[in-house]
């Protein structure tokens, strides 16, 4: 039954799609109402006139339209009423004649029904055409993508499972699709990964990971993996990013030896400065020590207060480029205290107008409350000196100057590697001269560079500046336009107290009056010079010094019963223990033992200096010696 059905439903479907002519159409009913009248004969003249004309008429409206029904159904009431009612046919009354109209209207109405049916028939036909058309195509469009496609495609189940994976699985991985759905599959994906992802589409329609997997022939294969869920399945795309890796591992790789290349270029300007500026400094103590040796061996001592002169500014140049070096590189000891910058600037001011030319107007803008910071003094004046200096440099033709200093808060949003959130001291020089432009204010910090003639600068005063900040938990940074002027700040660690201080240095008194009473000092240095003119300058003033190389030695120097009440010791020196770390373990064993540290270099923080205030004292190289007896007779003298 349900055959004939639809096979009654297709032969529906295909006389529905048969567009006839129009000659054909008017012929064609006039056919089919002459076969329902021959039919009509065939039964006795006593039954219906219009038994066949009814199905008739219905097959002239789907077939052919409405205008051929019309015309059928004025055929089939004359056909009607001439043979088959009354006797004479034509000449009925007007009672059969109403009677005929009546049935004529029912019958076309029901044609008109039969070709609005025909015309929706062909509609729904067309529809359906188009979808099995669309389908189609995007069925050929799916298969070409899931075919085709160079990404890595697949359908799971809702426990996790392969449904289904395109064949770039097999292409990409190696292994054959029996293999990756028997449990390859998940060395590319773990099922905690799985599962992990497909917990977050609760939460979102794409869930997105990475994976790492291995290919058959041992070769690795990234994956980037999008999966989202429809009708109960999962369906999931790998896109293999293997070579976007490697190009990226590349990269890092191409600018890492960038950066290393580019610090050896800093180090070679580094070098290649130092030893400009070191040779200069030694060729005037050479050659001042070379007079001295001539003017000794003539007998002429006249002269030799000029050499020693010399010799000691050429040297004095020397310390102050080390520590320029240091302060760069962030290794200068500092000796931090607090500080009044307003104070300070003002302290400053007559040194700085000094340090200017008269056609640059000097502008110090600072609060009228204190401002406390925590830092180095000296080297703050330092860097507030070399900030003016380059400022006056950019304003040959004169100009103004102006030192702001104010309190300013870094957020969040603007913390660095150095800086935290929170409150700083600002201290800013801005001048109104040439400005830098972009390509020379990125390399300002660097060590050397300068824009200065040859022999006019070393190209060290910002980047001591920098270094500074930095060590000081503080910033610097610049801001400059060209033709308008620069602006650089610096920023320092507040300190919250109302008591500043200066730290005053040691005494330059030249005369040291105070007993010694035979005292032991015990001197660690691994250079022999230094130790050997250490120990001569304490033996002049009576002391008994000892003398070693490592913090070892030292050690067994301080076993026993040792008299020693003073050690002097390097903080970098061999044999695996530094010189703060001797100093811990010789102040456990002698308490009321003195140490002076002597260093001109120091990586970290020393943690013996703070140990027992008026017991620790820390020394920078280079020193003289006046500076080295007024701090021993500081350490001996307190407590």
């Amino acid at each position: 039954m349900i055959n004939f059905l639809s096979r009654s439903l297709e032969l529906v479907r295909r006389l529905a799609r048969i567009q006839p002519s129009t000659p054909i159409r008017y012929v064609g009913t006039v056919v089919v109402i002459a076969l329902c009248g021959i039919v009509r004969t065939q039964l006795p003249f006593t039954a219906l006139p219009y038994l066949f004309f009814i199905p008739g008429l219905m097959l002239v409206g789907f077939c052919f339209g409405v205008v051929p029904s019309l015309l059928g159904c004025v055929l089939a009431v004359l056909t009607a009423h001439y043979f088959f009612i009354g006797e004479i046919g034509l000449n009925d009354g007007l009672t059969a004649w109403l009677s005929s109209a009546s049935f004529a209207l029912v019958t076309f109405g029901m044609a008109i029904v039969c070709a609005l049916f025909r015309r929706t028939l062909n509609t729904l036909s067309g529809v359906n055409d188009r979808l099995e058309q669309e389908v189609e195509r995007r069925t050929l469009e799916r298969d070409g993508i899931w075919n085709v496609s160079p990404d890595l495609i697949c359908t799971l189940s809702e426990g996790g499972d392969v449904v289904a994976m395109n064949p770039a699985w097999q292409s990409e991985t190696g292994h054959s699709e029996q293999a990756l759905k028997n449990g390859a599959f998940f060395s590319f994906i773990s099922p905690s990964q799985l599962s992990d992802a497909l917990r977050t589409l609760g939460k979102g329609g794409i869930a997105e990971l990475d994976t790492q997997g291995f290919r058959t022939n041992g070769k690795p294969l990234y994956l980037n993996w999008r999966i989202t869920r429809r009708q109960g399945l999962y369906f999931a795309v790998a896109r293999d990013i293997t070579l976007n890796k490697e190009r990226q591992e590349a990269l890092e790789k191409v600018s890492s030896q960038l950066q290393q290349s580019q610090k050896m270029e800093a180090v070679g300007q580094l070098t290649g400065g130092l030893a400009h500026d070191f040779n200069n400094l030694l060729t005037v103590i050479t050659g001042s020590l070379d007079m001295l040796e001539q003017r000794i061996a003539q007998g002429n001592q006249e002269e030799l207060p000029r050499y020693l002169g010399l010799a000691r500014t050429a040297s004095g140049r020397a310390a102050s480029l080390t520590h320029r070096l240091l302060a760069y590189a962030r290794r200068q000891p500092l000796a931090s205290s607090v500080v009044d910058l307003a104070m300070l600037a003002q302290d400053m001011r007559e040194l700085i107008s000094r340090t200017l030319t008269p056609r640059i107007e000097l502008e110090i803008l600072a609060p009228e409350n204190a401002l406390l910071c925590f830092c180095d003094v000296h080297q703050l004046e330092n860097a507030i000196l070399n900030l003016c200096i380059n400022a006056r440099d950019a304003m040959p033709h004169g100009g103004r100057l102006q030192i702001e200093i104010r309190q300013t808060r870094i957020d969040t949003s603007q913390r660095t590697a150095t800086l935290n959130a929170g409150q700083y001291a600002l201290f800013r020089v801005t001048d109104t001269g040439m400005g830098m432009p972009q390509s020379v204010l990125e390399r300002a910090f660097d060590p050397f560079f300068t824009t200065k003639p040859l022999g006019s600068g070393t190209g060290l005063g910002l980047s001591m500046v920098y270094g500074f900040a930095q060590q000081s938990s503080g910033d610097a940074w610049i801001e400059s336009v060209v033709g308008k002027g620069t602006s650089v700040s610096l920023l320092l660690p507040l300190h919250h107290s109302q008591n500043s201080s200066v730290d005053a240095g040691v005494s330059t008194t030249d005369e040291y009056d105070f007993p010694v009473d035979n005292a032991r000092v015990l001197v660690v240095d691994d250079e022999i010079a230094i130790r050997d003119l250490i120990a001569e300058t304490l033996e002049e003033v009576g002391y008994r010094v000892t003398k070693v190389g490592t913090a070892a030695q030292a050690l067994l120097e301080l076993a026993g019963e040792s008299d020693a009440v003073l050690l002097i010791t390097d903080i970098g020196l061999p044999g695996g223990m530094s010189g703060d770390e001797l100093a811990v373990t010789a102040l456990d064993r002698c308490p009321t033992l003195k140490v002076l540290f002597i260093s001109g270099f120091v990586e970290n923080a020393v943690p013996a200096i703070a140990l027992k205030s008026g017991q620790t004292e820390l020394l920078l190289k280079p020193f003289a010696v006046k500076e080295l007896k007024g701090m021993v007779q500081r350490l001996l003298t307190q407590g």
